[in-house]
């Protein structure tokens, strides 16, 4: 008893450090202007419109109406907290509590399988040092990162056979968004083909599953063809496909006319790679246990099918969804290792372990030598003259008014009615902030300057330039004052 007291503290320890070290990295990643329009500013303005009475409505996105564009009311029970703290700090320390938390019903859950010794404390490290979790941790904020502990938990109560607690949190997982509902989904196909020990065929356990996999189609069908579509919504994201075809039936008729595109899209050296550094941290313990991977189900195939490469980068959200599938693998996978080679046990815990800290160095946006690209989270820590100056500019802007602005100053000016990204605006906005040095969403100078004279030649609006780069452009009706002052 005294062992599980200590280990138990020893996981709130990890998770207190997880949520130290991962909160202070989001917050000064965005305090330093690295966060972007898509998706914590969307995110922050449907939040503040919802506090107003006005609903998860934002002028970003493409739909009006985000529910409209990915069907979330869980998000709902997010907003009284941001009528309190109306900030986009609240939605990453919330996302940061969330995915830090996941460590517990994961702990448990492997406490079932080894009620003593060290490895629910190794599988919750991994679980907290995962690569995976931090990128989507770190990339502004999405919905889905609030399936992975709410599935964990599902999971837990799966295998506890407590029906009640499964029913309430698949119901929040499936809440989240519209392809959460399928994953919601295979977690009853997956009762399906789990072991039980009644001898007929029809158990309760598969009943359960056949219930889940009914009332989750039937919700994602509701949600996709009647409440997406009634809120100006309802395309699911095919454009991504259009490697295999541009409808769902042409997809199919592809795949069967050539039996190499199947093979040629998901084989690629990218998605291997992929492959490599989504199971490495857990040392490819899931492929031990083929049940648990049906969890991984629509998920993985959603990552391997597309060619559009941010999916199957490992370096955003999209891994959320397969992440506690990934870890019930993991127990699963360890089970019959150690049950087939139990006097490895001690190289096993090895491996794993260096897997698990090897992964983490090079491929965790926290790590000493990540490979996974340019992002260091050190340099949040510091400053430059962009960012002073970007902070600046944003002071100059007055409440409520319409602003444009490049996409690192949006999440900053998202307590308005209308923002837009620097050249999506229908209409001519208050106030237009401008740095120069980032093209993005202009095509060269003479795009950028055409953008500007849309504004100047209309005789409504004046300019200032502050340190040679950045261009304010203002409404008549206001007074500018130099940001230095």
């Amino acid at each position: 008893m005294q062992n599980r007291i200590s280990a138990r503290i020893i996981l709130w320890l990890m998770i207190g450090s997880y949520l130290l070290v991962m909160g202070a990295t989001v917050c000064l990643r965005h305090y330093n202007f690295q966060t972007q329009t898509w998706d914590l500013a969307a995110f922050a303005q449907s939040f503040w419109n919802a506090s107003h009475g006005r609903g998860l409505v934002n002028s970003l996105e493409q739909v009006h109406n985000h529910l409209g564009l990915h069907f979330s009311p869980f998000l709902f029970l997010l907003v009284p907290g941001y009528v309190i703290f109306q900030s986009p700090y609240y939605l990453l320390l919330l996302q940061t509590i969330a995915l830090a938390l996941g460590a517990w019903p994961l702990y448990l859950l492997a406490s079932r399988f080894w009620p003593r010794g060290r490895w629910p404390l190794i599988i919750a490290a991994g679980y907290l040092l995962y690569s995976g979790l931090h990128w989507a941790n770190l990339y502004d904020f999405h919905e889905i990162t609030f399936f992975v502990p709410l599935m964990l938990a599902a999971l837990y109560f799966l295998e506890e056979q407590r029906w009640g607690w499964l029913a309430v949190f698949l119901v929040l997982a499936a809440s989240v968004k519209e392809d959460a509902i399928l994953a919601v989904a295979f977690a009853g196909v997956y009762l399906l083909f789990k072991k039980n020990s009644e001898q007929r065929w029809l158990t309760t356990q598969r009943k359960i599953g056949i219930t889940i996999i009914v009332l989750a189609l039937i919700y994602f069908i509701l949600a996709v063809k009647v409440f997406m579509p009634a809120l100006g919504g309802g395309a699911l994201r095919l454009d991504r496909y259009a490697n295999l075809g541009g409808n769902p039936a042409e997809i199919v008729k592809n795949i069967v006319i050539h039996p190499s595109l199947l093979p040629g899209t998901v084989f690629s050296g990218a998605k291997l790679s992929y492959l490599f550094w989504l199971f490495l941290p857990v040392m490819f313990l899931p492929w031990f246990s083929w049940r648990s991977l049906i969890l991984l189900l629509p998920g993985l195939p959603e990552n391997l099918l597309t060619n559009y490469r941010f999916q199957f980068s490992g370096l955003y959200h999209y891994d959320a969804v397969l992440i506690p599938g990934i870890f019930l693998g993991m127990i699963y996978g360890l089970q019959m290792v150690l049950t087939k080679w139990p006097a490895k046990e001690r190289w096993i815990r090895g491996g794993l372990m260096g897997a698990i800290l090897a992964s983490f160095l090079l491929r965790s946006p926290l790590g000493l030598f990540s490979l996974a690209g340019p992002v260091s989270p050190i340099k949040y820590f510091t400053g430059n003259s962009q960012w002073q100056a970007y902070r600046q500019l944003v002071r100059l802007v007055p409440p409520g008014i319409s602003v444009a602005a490049n996409t690192n100053l949006v999440p900053h000016l998202t307590d308005r009615e209308r923002i837009y990204q620097l050249g999506q605006e229908p209409l001519l906005m208050d106030m237009v902030l401008i740095d120069t040095a980032d093209p993005f969403g202009f095509t060269g100078q003479a795009d950028f300057q055409t953008y500007v004279d849309s504004y100047l030649k209309t005789g409504l609006y004046k300019s200032q330039i502050f340190n040679n780069r950045y261009v304010v452009i203002f409404s008549n009706k206001f007074r500018l004052t130099s940001p230095a002052q």
